[in-house]
C-alpha cells in the first residue's frame, strides 16, 4: 500500500513473464508428447533408409513393400512389424447412396499389436485379418452408417485411382488424437496395397514404410549393425542401407545429414524454452532492480528492526516471503492470462492446448513458484538484510561497485538478449518473405487443386474436358500426386553406360495430357506429351536436374531403361520445385499414365473466381455425387513452411514481451538511479544547469550500457543466423541493416524508457530533494 506504483509494476511484469512461460510450457509438453503416448513406445521403432547416392546420402522413412515381413520372418528380434503404405489422400468411399472421400493407410494386421488404436467397435485381432477388410474412424463410421455400432459387418465401396473393392467393416476406432501426426479415417489391408503395386513391389522400389516393435531388451546398435546390409543382401548393386530410429522421435528428430539425425522441430522446442527461461530470468531481473530502487525508502525500517534485535537471518526470510507471496500472486493472475489467451494461443500455434490442473501441471506450476520467487527475491533479500544499523540510522549507505556492476550487467543480458530476438524475427521474416516471391518453375497463382478419385478413370477425360469448358477455367489437367514433396521415388531408371553399382533416386511423376501446360512449366528442350504424337506410354521426360546427373548432351532422342522397359526422352523441363527451398532440386522424370493421374489441377482466371469454382464445383459433384473439396496449390506450397511460419509468430509475440519486460527493467534501473542522485540533481539545478544536462546525465549511462549490448549481441546473433540459413538450399542474405536496424530501435525504445525517469528528474523541484528533515 505504501509503494503501489513499485507493487503494480512488479507484480504486472512477473505475471506477464510467468504467463508466458505458462503457455510456452504447454506448447513444450504438447510437442514432447507428439507419437510418444502408445504404451510400448519405448519399444517401437522406424525403418529408416540411408540412398548413398552420387549427390549424397539421402535419408527416407521409405522401404520396399516386403521390408516389414522379411525383418519379421527373418529378425529374432522383432517381435512384431507393419507395413504401411504412403498416406493416401482422397479415397472415395460409397455405401447405400452416400458418397464421400477419406485419407489413410493401407497397413498389416500386426500394426494393432504395435499401436494403441482404441476400438469402439470390433477388436485389434481381427480388424484386418482379410483383404477384403477395413477398419474406420468414429467420424467416418457415423457420416456413413449414422453410428459406429451399426457399421460394424456392413458392406462398403471404396475406389482410388482404378483400383476399387468391396470391403467389410470389421472394425470402427476412436479418431485418432492432438498427438498422432496422422489422423486417418480407414485403415485398410496392406496385402491389398500390394496388389496395387503389382510389379513395382520390388527390392528396389521405396513405396512404403515399416514398423517393427523390437522385444525388450533388444541391444538396438547391435540391431542397426545386423540390418545395415538387409536390402543389399537381397538387390545386387543397391546402395541403400538401413537402421531404426525410435518411433517416438520420428516427429521432433526429423532432419538427417549424411545419414544421421541432425536435428529437427527439437529446434524449435530447445529455442522457445530458451526464450521462456530468458523471459522469466528478464522478468526476476526487473523485480531485484525495481526491489533495490525502492531499498532506499526502507533503510529506516531495516536500521529500527536491526537495533530491536532483529537478525540478519530474520530480515532475509521477510524479504524472500515477500517475493514468494508477490510471487503466488502473479502466478494466479498469470494462470487466468493463459485461460483467456489459450484460444488466441492455439490459433497462432494450430493446436489445441488446453491448461488443465492435472497432477504433473501442478507440480511443474508450484516449481515455477518457487524458482521464480527465489530467483527473483534471493538478490535484493541479500542487498537489504546486510546494512549495519548504525549505517543506516546515518544514512551512510554506500553502494558497492560490486552491486553496481552486478545491476548494470543483468541490464546488459537482458538488452543483449532482446536485441537477439529482434535480428532472429527479422533474419526469419526475410527468410519467409524471399521463399514466398522464389521463382518454383512453374505459375502457382490461380491454381487450383482437388482430387478426382471418386472419378471413374474411363470417365477423366471426359471430367477435364468439361471443366475446361467452365467460363474463367484456362486449363485442367491431373498427376499422380501433389508437388509439395517427395512422394514416390525409385532406383529403377537405367540408361546406356550406366555402371550397375551407381544406383540414383529419381522422384516418378505420373501425368495427364496438358499437365505440363497447365502447371506452366517451362520446356527447356524437346516437347510436352501431346495426342497429336499418338501412344505417349512409351516416352518420357526429364528434368533438368535428371539430365545433368545421367550426362546426356543431347538428351531428346535418347532412351532410357525404366523397370525393364526402353523409353524414348521427348523432351527437357526447366528445375523446378517440388520439395521445400530446405533441398536443391532432385533428379526427376515425368511419364504419361492417365490411370495413375488423378490428382486433378485447374488453371482458373483471376478475375471472378467465385463463380469459375462454382461452375467446377457443379461438374464435380455431376461426376462423383459428393460436395468438392478444394485447396489453392500456392496455399498448399506455404504448407511446406507452416513450422516455420508458425515460429515466427510465436517469435514476435514473445519478442515484443522480453522488449517490454527488458524496458521494465531499465525502468528500475533509471528509477534506482534517479533516486540515489536527486540531491546532486537538485545541486546542479540550484546552479544552474540546463534540462538538457540534467536529461543527458541521468541517461548517458543507460545508452552506454545499449551499446554494449548491441556489441555482444550482434556477433551471437549473425552466428546463430547464418547457421539457420544454411539449412535451406536457396537463402536469403543476411542484410548489414538487419543488424544496425535492430540495434537502433533498440536504443530508441531505450530512450524513450529512461527519457521519462530522466524528464522527472529534470523537471522535479530541487527545494524537495535539498531540504533536510
Amino acid at each position: 500500500m505504501k509503494s503501489k506504483h513499485i507493487f503494480a509494476i512488479n507484480l504486472f511484469g512477473l505475471t506477464i513473464g510467468l504467463c508466458t512461460v505458462i503457455l510456452i510450457m504447454l506448447w513444450v509438453k504438447d510437442e514432447l508428447g507428439i507419437n510418444r503416448y502408445h504404451a510400448k513406445v519405448d519399444q517401437i521403432y522406424q525403418v529408416m533408409t540411408n540412398h548413398d547416392n552420387s549427390t549424397g546420402i539421402v535419408t527416407i522413412p521409405y522401404t520396399p513393400a516386403e521390408m516389414a515381413e522379411a525383418m519379421s520372418t527373418e529378425l529374432s528380434q522383432v517381435e512384431a512389424a507393419s507395413a504401411v503404405s504412403p498416406f493416401v489422400e482422397g479415397v472415395s468411399f460409397e455405401q447405400g447412396g452416400i458418397k464421400m472421400n477419406g485419407d489413410g493407410f493401407f497397413v498389416d494386421q500386426e500394426y494393432f499389436q504395435i499401436f494403441d488404436v482404441d476400438f469402439i467397435a470390433g477388436n485389434s485381432e481381427t480388424a484386418l485379418n482379410d483383404i477384403n477388410a477395413i477398419t474406420i474412424s468414429e467420424t467416418l463410421a457415423t457420416k456413413l452408417f449414422g453410428s459406429p455400432q451399426l457399421a460394424l459387418g456392413k458392406s462398403l465401396d471404396w475406389q482410388v485411382f482404378d483400383f476399387q473393392n468391396q470391403v467389410e467393416v470389421k472394425g470402427v476406432y476412436k479418431d485418432f488424437g492432438n498427438l498422432d501426426v496422422a489422423k486417418p479415417d480407414f485403415l485398410l489391408a496392406f496385402p491389398f496395397f500390394k496388389n496395387m503395386l503389382g510389379n513395382g513391389a520390388h527390392w528396389d522400389n521405396f513405396n512404403a514404410s515399416a514398423t517393427v516393435l523390437l522385444k525388450e531388451g533388444t541391444d538396438v546398435a547391435a540391431f542397426n549393425a545386423q540390418i545395415s546390409d538387409f536390402i543389399k543382401e537381397r538387390q545386387e548393386y543397391s546402395n541403400v542401407s538401413v537402421f531404426v530410429q525410435p518411433f517416438g522421435d520420428t516427429y521432433l528428430y526429423g532432419t538427417y545429414e549424411d545419414g544421421k539425425v541432425a536435428g529437427g522441430r527439437i529446434s524449435y522446442v530447445k529455442i522457445f524454452s530458451a526464450i521462456a527461461l530468458f523471459i522469466l530470468i528478464i522478468a526476476c531481473i526487473n523485480f531485484m532492480n525495481l526491489t533495490t530502487a525502492r531499498s532506499m525508502s526502507r533503510l529506516k525500517e531495516i536500521g529500527v528492526k536491526k537495533s530491536m534485535g532483529a537478525s540478519r537471518g530474520g530480515l532475509f526470510t521477510q524479504f524472500i516471503t515477500e517475493s514468494l507471496v508477490l510471487t503466488f500472486f502473479a502466478l494466479v493472475l498469470a494462470v487466468l492470462a493463459a485461460f483467456v489467451l489459450q484460444s488466441l494461443f492455439n490459433q497462432v500455434t494450430s493446436k489445441s492446448l488446453s491448461l488443465t490442473f492435472q497432477p504433473d501441471v501442478l507440480l511443474l506450476l508450484v516449481g515455477v513458484w518457487l524458482i521464480t520467487g527465489l530467483l527473483a527475491g534471493i538478490y535484493p533479500a541479500i542487498y537489504l538484510s546486510k546494512f549495519k544499523p548504525v549505517e543506516v540510522m546515518k544514512s551512510n549507505i554506500k553502494g558497492s561497485f560490486g552491486e553496481l556492476l552486478a545491476r548494470k550487467g543483468l541490464v546488459v543480458f537482458q538488452f543483449s538478449i532482446s536485441l537477439l530476438l529482434i535480428i532472429g524475427i527479422s533474419v526469419l521474416s526475410k527468410q519467409m518473405s524471399y521463399i514466398q516471391n522464389q521463382n518454383l518453375g512453374y505459375n502457382q497463382a490461380h491454381l487450383l487443386e482437388l482430387n478426382a478419385s471418386g472419378i471413374a478413370p474411363n470417365q477423366l477425360s471426359t471430367y477435364l474436358e468439361e471443366t475446361k469448358k467452365v467460363p474463367g477455367v484456362s486449363n485442367a489437367s491431373s498427376l499422380s500426386h501433389p508437388l509439395v514433396g517427395l512422394a514416390s521415388s525409385t532406383i529403377g531408371l537405367t540408361w546406356e553406360g550406366k555402371s550397375e553399382e551407381e544406383q540414383v533416386k529419381f522422384e516418378n511423376i505420373t501425368v495427364n495430357m496438358g499437365l505440363i501446360e497447365t502447371m506452366g512449366f517451362e520446356i527447356a528442350d524437346g516437347r510436352a506429351f501431346s495426342p497429336e504424337f499418338g501412344e505417349e506410354d512409351k516416352k518420357i521426360i526429364l528434368n533438368e536436374a535428371a539430365v545433368q546427373t545421367i550426362g546426356f548432351q543431347d538428351p531428346v532422342g535418347q532412351i532410357v531403361n525404366l523397370w525393364g522397359e526402353d523409353r524414348e526422352v521427348i523432351g527437357v523441363v526447366k528445375d523446378f520445385h517440388f520439395e521445400s527451398l530446405k533441398e536443391k532440386v532432385k533428379p526427376a522424370f515425368l511419364k504419361y499414365d492417365p490411370g495413375f493421374a488423378q490428382k486433378v489441377m485447374v488453371r482458373i482466371e483471376s478475375n471472378d473466381q467465385q463463380a469459375s469454382i462454382a461452375g467446377i464445383t457443379e461438374i464435380y459433384e455431376k461426376f462423383t455425387g459428393q460436395p468438392l473439396s478444394y485447396s489453392f496449390m500456392d496455399e498448399d506450397y506455404q504448407s511446406l513452411y507452416a513450422s516455420e511460419q508458425r515460429v515466427s509468430k510465436l517469435a514476435k509475440y514473445f519478442g515484443v514481451m522480453a522488449i517490454f519486460l527488458s524496458c521494465l527493467g531499465l525502468f528500475g534501473l533509471a528509477a534506482f538511479t534517479a533516486e540515489k542522485r536527486k540531491k546532486e540533481i537538485g545541486v546542479r539545478k540550484v546552479m544552474g544547469a540546463s534540462m538538457i544536462s540534467i536529461l543527458t546525465l541521468v541517461s548517458k549511462d543507460f545508452v552506454a550500457l545499449i551499446l554494449v549490448a548491441i556489441l555482444i549481441a550482434v556477433p551471437v546473433a549473425w552466428y546463430f543466423a547464418n547457421n539457420w540459413l544454411q539449412t535451406y538450399a536457396f537463402q536469403t542474405d543476411l542484410s548489414w541493416w538487419i543488424f544496425a536496424g535492430s540495434g537502433v530501435v533498440l536504443i530508441v525504445i531505450s530512450l524513450i524508457t529512461v527519457g521519462y525517469q530522466a524528464f522527472k528528474a529534470a523537471s522535479a523541484n530541487p527545494v524537495n530533494s535539498l531540504k533536510s528533515e
